[in-house]
């Protein structure tokens, strides 16, 4: 028999999973959307320039989701903005549904781009402070890779078979349950800490973790951490200056600094990775490189990979720590897409055999890639981000990201029609290989480890003791406090 505390922890990771399958089908309705506007008979009629439009406006408009979400977070929590930054996903179903102009699918895409952005921060942020550290980084690659994978490839598989308004409708149904179930959750623990309300912290904290002495000790670091903090806010009784107190006391600190670098290279690496751009380019990207013959099979094939590592990475995370799993799937991908570069620059023709060839290489880089790096990847961009300004903190770099990302997405195409697919692999096996060496000298271990944890690690600076312990933390951060600041 379950527990209850089991029980309500299953009912958030379930509402998060519809927000992350959500969340997919945004791009993978969005690629069947996009091939089917590209066509001579298009109901919608679009040049190349209003498509990739239409595909890259997420990317640039999700970072001012991420400024909503640190605003509605501060003031709401984060269950309750779950739900309200859904609302306005489930209204751009029902636009595109309905859409009889190109004017109405760019707003659509406005729109989403800033909920989206919102919710797939929070979604990343509630699933790390709701679990266990035991089980956070399988939790969050269930939510970041299986939940998005699975939404993206039953975009793509229902754009072959329906129409892409049937798909929108489709999607509607995972965002209508991410809208509700987060109504019947208790608030995340390490929010209440952080706005300073301790007796209502124990009390959600005891209805998501059955009690022992490791969670007993889990809660009072967390306690004890936000508690120190508080002190430095209590004067701040209003929301702009208490806000900008936060950001302002964050960035005298080398250690926000040295996190900074590691978040940029980290995003990086995840744009590089061509996930996203992917994604949204699915159906035209396979169509070019393998015809339009057989494009169910091989959509399902590479779609089934990718689902297929997503399932195989909530293992690989549990079973292996982060750094080796990062640094060993991160080098195998790498060399088979650029095994697949030389393939599309060797052998261009579409003739049977190299098409299957390069497609199953396709596939195989997906299932690895998303296997491991992305896994690792995604986990650490929550583990490593400071708990009291993780919203201000996301969303002042996820503009920088977005932007980047933006351009990724609109620059693909001129990319693929002036280099070639195996020219833009090949960019982007380069700037992999910098991340991965980069990230070797400056990435701490994470597994395991709890939140604030993880936190010291940046402030210390040290692997000599065990950061989970609450005295040595305490006394290490009393040694060292003066000499973090700037």
């Amino acid at each position: 028999m379950f527990q209850p505390q089991t029980l309500r922890q299953f009912l958030v990771v379930t509402g998060l999973a519809c927000c992350s399958i959500s969340d997919g089908l945004i791009f993978g309705q969005m690629s069947g959307m996009l091939d089917a506007l590209h066509s001579k008979n298009s109901e919608i009629p679009l040049d190349q320039s209003d498509l990739s439009w239409i595909a890259s406006s997420i990317n640039i408009t999700c970072f001012w989701g991420f400024l909503l979400v640190a605003v509605v977070t501060e003031v709401y929590g984060r269950r309750r903005a779950i739900t309200m930054l859904n609302i306005p996903v489930l209204i751009c179903w029902i636009m595109v549904y309905l859409a009889q102009d190109k004017a109405t699918l760019l707003i659509s895409r406005v729109i989403v781009g800033v909920s989206y952005g919102g919710v797939l921060i929070l979604t990343y942020l509630s699933v790390a402070e709701y679990t266990s550290p035991n089980i956070r980084s399988f939790c969050l690659n269930v939510m970041g890779c299986v939940g998005l994978y699975v939404g993206i490839s039953l975009g793509h598989v229902s754009s072959l078979l329906f129409s892409w308004r049937t798909v929108a409708l489709i999607g509607a149904i995972p965002t209508l349950l991410a809208i509700v179930l987060p109504l019947f959750w208790v608030e995340s623990p390490s929010w209440l800490a952080s706005k300073g309300r301790f007796d209502e912290c124990k009390i959600a904290f005891e209805a998501l973790h059955v009690f022992n002495e490791e969670t007993n000790k889990e809660l009072e670091f967390l306690i004890s951490s936000e508690q120190r903090k508080q002190v430095r806010y209590s004067k701040n009784t209003n929301l702009v200056k208490f806000i900008f107190s936060k950001i302002s006391l964050a960035i005298r600190k080398r250690y926000f600094w040295k996190i900074s670098l590691v978040n940029t290279v980290i995003n990086i690496y995840r744009i590089a990775g061509g996930r996203i751009m992917f994604s949204t380019l699915a159906l035209t990207i396979l169509q070019d490189i393998a015809g339009k013959t057989s494009i169910l099979s091989h959509t399902l094939l590479v779609d089934g990979f990718s689902i297929l590592g997503a399932v195989i990475s909530c293992f690989l995370v549990k079973k292996f720590k982060m750094r080796p799993l990062l640094f060993t799937s991160g080098i195998i991908s790498n060399t088979i897409l650029l095994i697949l570069a030389i393939c599309l620059y060797c052998r261009p023709e579409k003739d049977e055999i190299f098409t299957w060839v390069k497609v199953s290489l396709l596939a195989l880089y997906f299932i690895t890639v998303l296997a491991g790096p992305y896994a690792v990847l995604e986990t650490l961009l929550m583990e490593i981000i400071p708990l009291e300004i993780k919203a201000y903190f996301i969303f002042f770099f996820g503009a920088l990201i977005g932007i980047i990302q933006f351009l990724a997405v609109k620059m693909a195409p001129v990319m693929f029609s002036s280099i070639g697919y195996h020219g833009v692999f090949i960019i982007n096996a380069g700037i992999v290989t910098l991340c991965l060496i980069f990230l070797w000298f400056y990435l701490p271990e994470t597994k395991g480890k709890t939140l604030e944890a993880i936190e010291n690690h940046f402030i210390c600076q040290t692997n000599e003791i065990e950061l989970n312990d609450i005295d040595q933390c305490n006394e290490l951060m009393r040694m060292k406090r003066n000499s973090i600041e700037i």
